[in-house]
């Protein structure tokens, strides 16, 4: 049954693929899920934040096994490539195929989280049509929700009824096959803010700045690579150009997400700078960036001539933002004292906007809620200092590692019993939502599953076809030893 599972559970990903589901616009999708659901046979709720909860019976004789949830995350970060011709509220994701690997033409794949909802619907369904034979399974409860990448509010606001009677949730969010998560980071949204006063443009020379060509990726499991943001590169330009003479700021946009390291960002300027200076200064900025960051080897900063805004930023708001974005920290903050390679706290510059206000967005990360504090106290300050509000909003907390949890122990063996190599069970530095989970009930018994998804967040996403299969086999049989234990 090996080919008739990935090219089944290729299928439901396909169908996925063809709805839009950006963060915070589920609509269609959850429709999608609860429609398909039903079709099944399921009891399907859909509530007011757009989740999907579905009742999957027990097979015969299993009604008394602990009832286990599967749940997967409906949303995806939508990000394209510079000049790709793509609209996320209203455009379907183009798949490309070839022998070990599914990616999307010029965006990103969406495989963070649709490929834990496909394989979800693909298990119930062959469950539902009789076709895994001689696999038995206890009551199952399906759990989909909205806008885990852009504030978890989906999880958060799910009702703990959904949650109150369950023994054990397999969460299908992770990237590497062979991990079996067992803990992940908290996180919270930062948001800088501060009204443009606008003044008239002086007679001055107008360029365009551009930063692109860098790697970019997710916030959490990539923050210790090695990868440069955009943002902060771009101010290093804006802020050497200021040293060497007169510039104005007409506005400035980078970054796709705040749980992303931005790739991109641009500026359009003002200077009395000629075109040979402004590109000196560029490329030595590129440069110096590319000795700190070896791996960002296609780092492009690019000058071009435009038309010359009517209006800029007054003086003083250019230079609070450039202090604001020189000392926001963009990067890990701290190591864990235990595990030397483990990252228990980080930051991401992940956003800036300009209309009548700047909008800048920052992702705190941490694995020890004590550290929330911290990070909150850190934003303030830098706030006070460079005379922006600030606001703090969507905050999830740590999930911590149960060590007597059976789940994993169970899942552990599976894996080992399948595939003749132990998993890493272990904690990771992005964030999960069962972190809200665990709080509507302490006593879940919780772990992180997925396939091996590379360059998650970001164009280069891509799915390792050969960790499907495997994956769904796991699942499977990690249901059938819940079955056995009574409730």
């Amino acid at each position: 049954m090996t080919d008739e599972i990935l090219e089944g559970v290729l299928d439901e990903f396909k169908k996925l693929s063809e709805i839009p589901r950006p963060s915070k616009h589920e609509e269609k999708v959850s429709s999608y899920l609860h429609q398909t659901l039903t079709t099944f046979g399921f009891d399907v709720t859909q509530d007011q934040f757009k989740n999907i909860i579905a009742e999957v019976p027990a097979s015969e004789g299993k009604e008394n096994a602990p009832l286990t949830i599967l749940q997967a995350h409906m949303d995806m970060v939508c990000v394209a490539e510079d000049g790709y011709n793509f609209d996320a509220l209203t455009d379907s994701i183009k798949l490309v195929r070839d022998e070990k690997f599914l990616t999307a033409e010029g965006t990103s794949l969406g495989a963070d989280d649709g490929i834990g909802i496909a394989e979800i619907l693909f298990i119930t369904k062959n469950f539902f049509e009789g076709k895994f034979e001689n696999i038995p399974h206890g009551p199952l409860r399906l759990i989909f929700t909205s806008d885990e990448e852009q504030g978890m509010s989906g999880a958060l606001n799910i009702h703990k009824e959904h949650f109150d009677d369950a023994k054990f949730l397999i969460n299908c969010d992770s990237e590497n096959f062979d991990d079996i998560v067992v803990g992940s980071a908290g996180n919270f949204r930062v948001d800088f803010t501060r009204e443009i006063e606008f003044v008239d443009a002086e007679n001055l020379l107008s360029f365009k700045i551009k930063v692109g060509g860098l790697r970019g990726g997710h916030s959490g499991i990539e923050i210790a690579d090695n990868r440069a943001n955009a943002i902060k590169v771009l101010a290093k330009v804006l802020r050497e150009m200021k040293l060497r003479g007169m510039v104005r700021l007409a506005n400035i946009f980078g970054g796709t997400a705040m749980n992303v390291i931005p790739s991109t960002a641009d500026a359009t300027i003002l200077t009395n700078l000629n075109f040979d200076d402004v590109k000196k200064i560029c490329d030595e900025v590129a440069a110096q960036v590319k000795k700190i960051f070896i791996g960002e080897v296609n780092l492009t900063i690019d000058v071009e001539t435009v038309d010359a805004p009517e209006k800029v930023f007054s003086g003083d708001d250019f230079k609070s933002l450039i202090d604001l974005l020189t000392l926001t920290h963009s990067g890990v903050y701290e190591m864990s004292g235990t595990s030397p390679q483990f990252v228990i706290a980080s930051s991401n510059l992940g956003m800036i906007r300009t209309d009548d206000k700047i909008t800048v967005q920052v992702m705190p990360r941490f694995n020890i809620n004590e550290l929330a504090n911290e990070l909150e106290n850190v934003n303030k300050t830098l706030a006070k200092l460079t005379d922006f509000d600030v606001k703090f909003e969507s905050y999830s907390p740590a999930w911590n590692f149960k060590p007597d949890g059976k789940l994993s122990k169970i899942a552990a063996e599976v894996f080992q019993r399948q595939n003749n190599f132990p998993a890493q069970v272990k904690i990771i530095h992005a964030g999960l939502e069962c972190s809200h989970f665990i709080e509507k009930n302490p006593a879940l018994d919780i772990i992180s599953i997925g396939t091996t998804n590379e360059f998650i967040h970001s164009t280069q996403e891509r799915l390792h076809l050969d960790t499907v299969t495997p994956q769904v086999n796991l699942i499977v049989e990690t249901l059938k030893e819940i079955s056995i234990l009574s409730n």
